[in-house]
């Protein structure tokens, strides 16, 4: 099988292209993204997804990860119609042209969702309340209708947000902040979250998150729209958390910015599934051994 991801380049999609290469089932990997990318895979295409018709080879497999994210969209929502909705209506005429239809693994959001349950599954209406949460939700919309008309065969599955994420940061931390409190804790920095203390966002491992991603790509499904089940987290948990495994808490505090919580609002605090058995053995169960392993990843150990 011959595996094409998109958004290549990013910190979700660069492990994705990864754990695809190491996959026995995968034939080849490649990657696009309008960036370069530092590592594998090896046929790097550097293109806008705008022109993914004139520059995507031919693929089984799309792994759909661009996109313009949460605030990004919301300072710029030119920009994430571009990337987000054209990008995507670019893939689908490329998906068109192919000999049959492409199977095409779509990364959506939490932020399509906005009625601000406990726990959202599938079943959940969509209310998305940002920009990135409508464009998510217009391309799902998208990729159902070609899938309808026997145009492409795809999947989507809605993620949470996902951690622990070390990347450098261009900008301070929206609704990804638990990476950043995580890692600040671990290392001893100061740390200043932007939601209240009790406000809690749904989230999942990388690894649990790449485990899926996989699964769904590679095995039958139980159905075209799949959650990544999640985990609440909020800055009281991940303390809490973090104080059970022993790692001071010292310096970490909350100050609310009223864009981010536009941004979440509306989240539910979990994501569910319908389809228990799909997340089998891989879904997290809970933040004290996300935070571990990370611990050990950097070469600290629990102290507890």
């Amino acid at each position: 099988m011959r595996v094409l991801v998109t958004g290549a380049a990013g910190f979700l999609g660069a492990r994705l292209a990864a754990a695809f290469a190491a996959d026995p089932r995968v034939t080849a990997v490649m990657g696009l993204d309008r960036v370069p990318a530092a590592g594998p895979p090896s046929g790097f295409i550097t293109a806008e997804m705008a022109d993914f018709e004139r520059a995507a080879p031919i693929a089984d497999l799309v792994l759909h990860a661009a996109a313009i994210t949460s605030q990004a969209s919301e300072a710029d929502p030119e920009a994430a119609h571009a990337v987000n909705i054209d990008g995507t209506r670019a893939l689908l005429r490329w998906a068109r042209a192919q000999p049959s239809p492409p199977h095409i693994l779509y990364l959506s959001s939490v932020a399509v969702l906005g009625h601000g349950e406990p726990v959202a599954t599938e079943d959940a209406p969509p209310a998305p309340r940002s920009t990135y949460g409508t464009t998510k939700l217009v391309a799902e919309a998208l990729l159902q209708d070609a899938t309808r008309r026997g145009e492409a065969d795809a999947v989507i599955l809605r993620l949470p947000v996902t951690i622990i994420r070390t990347a450098t940061r261009i900008a301070p931390p929206g609704a990804g902040f638990v990476s950043d409190l995580i890692d600040s804790a671990l290392h001893g920095r100061p740390f200043t979250a932007p939601l209240p203390p009790d406000r809690a966002i749904p989230v999942a491992s990388v690894k649990a998150v790449t485990a899926l991603a996989l699964r769904a790509a590679l095995e039958p499904v139980p159905a075209r729209l799949l959650h990544v089940p999640s985990i609440s987290a909020s800055a009281d948990l991940v303390r809490s958390a973090l104080l059970a495994l022993g790692f001071p808490t010292k310096g970490i505090g909350c100050a609310p910015d009223p864009a981010i919580l536009r941004l979440v609002a509306g989240w539910p605090a979990r994501l569910g599934t319908l389809y228990p058995g799909f997340s089998a053995g891989v879904a997290d169960t809970g933040l004290e051994p996300i935070i571990r392993a990370y611990a050990a990843q950097i070469g600290l150990d629990e102290r507890s």
